[in-house]
């Protein structure tokens, strides 16, 4: 609405924002009217969640698990509903006054600037609005809001378990009660909705968030968005390079190294004084720590620096989807802040692996719905030659489904493999919670069990009183 302009209003710009969501083979053009708000003031109250993307795939994991039953329309299927202008659904909560754009501009407009009536992008509360908004309507439906998230639902009268993610709704259960919902999004937005399922009125792939699913005859098929990968073997100059069979290693990271490194040195005692080796000699005796350049790397320069840091925020979002990569890709973003000439190189060999494997895909096989979901853990101990850190690395496994999977750098120095081991099972033991409190928002009731093979790190998670170990409370 058009008022007339006030000295005491705050005014904020707008711009238009043009992007291709598609390829250039397949164009999908999207232009969106945004307010330029900025956060000058801290509002504590300002809150709208994500889905992690687990969420995604649990949902896919139901859908495979609920297809052995004999009658068709009994059978899981997906659905998919895009909410075109998502934001402009929500209504406004407060006076916000913008300029008017310049497409909109009439005769006697000089004076006057706009007042919203419904949430513009890029405004600090649209998300917030846009949450409340969605959340609203299904509870009126007869959904109920997850706990651990906010933007799972279940509706346990019709068996539907949903996830929002922005403006994408994706949810599983039977052909009708998925049609039913269906229905009632169209009345409320302009929606965009697919079907993913093997009968006629569904498709065999649709798009989630940019990942490519599809439906096989073994499975539901889940895939990255396979551009991320060509983005970064042409930023770097690879096409037609020579590929590698791994993304990485322990060792490629050792050699890459921080401009200057600690190195760990030995004396005997003797009364002759100390005798300088190295630890790895095997002399032992006691141990101090004396900085000294061991291959010492040349930090980039400012322009190569930023270069690197975009491709590394590029290959962390890959990541996600695509195990085989995440250590790599974690040894790669722990040297975004100062990268050197070996950090390159790391980055290159990464880049060279995507090369040869440019793309990865995840199959959920049929199966029945599993009970238990099992969380596999392990760890290398100092791993890292530089901080002396080790790294954990799981899996969550729901049946021969993987929902999630890990490769992180300890924030604890352990003093043995078997410290090492018990905080990698500690962090399995996180994640196996977080993953029943998922579950049951999609109304699955589940249990987990965490496996290791260290046979240390489960006799201290399963001992009775400190003990031996009772620095390990500290830590």
């Amino acid at each position: 609405t058009k008022v007339k302009r006030e000295k005491w209003m705050k005014v904020i710009t707008c711009k238009w924002i043009d992007q291709n969501k598609g390829d250039e083979a397949n164009p999908n053009l999207r232009a969106r009217l945004v307010g330029r708000e900025l956060a000058k003031d801290k509002r504590e109250d300002l809150f709208a969640a994500p889905p992690p993307l687990e969420s995604l795939k649990m949902i896919l994991s139901i859908a495979a698990s609920h297809q052995l039953d004999d009658r068709e329309d009994e059978r899981y299927i997906v659905m998919s509903n895009d909410v075109k202008r998502a934001y402009f659904y929500a209504p406004a909560t407060r006076p916000i006054y913008i300029q008017i754009p310049v497409e909109d501009r009439e005769p006697g407009d000089e004076d006057r600037v706009g007042v919203l009536n419904l949430s513009l992008y890029g405004t600090r509360d649209a998300a917030m609005n846009w949450a409340a908004r969605y959340t609203d309507l299904l509870r009126s439906l007869g959904f109920h809001v997850g706990k651990a998230s906010p933007c799972n639902f279940v509706h346990e009268e019709r068996g539907i378990s949903l996830t929002v993610h922005g403006d994408d709704f994706t949810s599983t259960g039977k052909p009708a009660h998925l049609r039913w919902l269906g229905a009632r999004l169209a009345e409320e937005f302009d929606v965009k909705t697919e079907f993913l399922g093997p009968g006629r009125g569904c498709s065999q792939q649709i798009r989630v968030l940019n990942r490519v699913i599809c439906w096989t005859a073994d499975g539901i098929t889940y895939e990255a968005d396979q551009r991320h990968a060509e983005i970064v073997i042409e930023e770097l100059g690879l096409t037609g390079a020579k590929t590698v069979a791994t993304p990485g290693t322990r060792e490629d990271a050792a050699r890459a190294g921080p401009p200057t490194t600690t190195k760990v040195t030995g004396s005997s005692g003797s009364a002759d004084g100390p005798s300088r080796t190295d630890v790895s000699s095997g002399d032992y005796g006691y141990l101090r720590f004396e900085d000294v350049p061991l291959e010492p790397q040349e930090l980039l320069a400012p322009s190569d620096a930023s270069r690197y840091k975009g491709l590394a925020a590029r290959l962390n979002y890959l990541a996600q989807d695509r195990p085989d990569v995440q250590y790599a890709v974690k040894e790669v973003a722990r040297r975004m802040s100062k990268p050197t000439t070996g950090d390159w190189g790391l980055l290159k060999r990464l880049g060279r692996y995507l090369l040869g494997a440019p793309r990865a895909l995840q199959t959920f096989r049929w199966q029945a719905m599993p009970t238990v979901v099992n969380v596999y853990v392990d760890s290398d101990w100092a791993g890292c030659h530089a901080t002396c850190r080790s790294t954990s690395g799981g899996a969550v496994l729901l049946g021969d489904h993987c929902l999630k999977s890990w490769s992180t750098t300890q924030a604890t120095v352990a003093m043995s493999s078997g410290e090492a081991e018990l905080f990698s099972l500690t962090k399995g033991a996180a994640q196996a919670l977080g993953l029943i409190a998922m579950a049951l928002d999609l109304g699955q009731s589940i249990d987990a069990v965490v496996h290791s093979d260290a046979s240390a790190a489960l006799a201290i998670a399963q001992r009775k009183g400190l003990g031996k170990v009772r620095h390990l409370k500290v830590q």
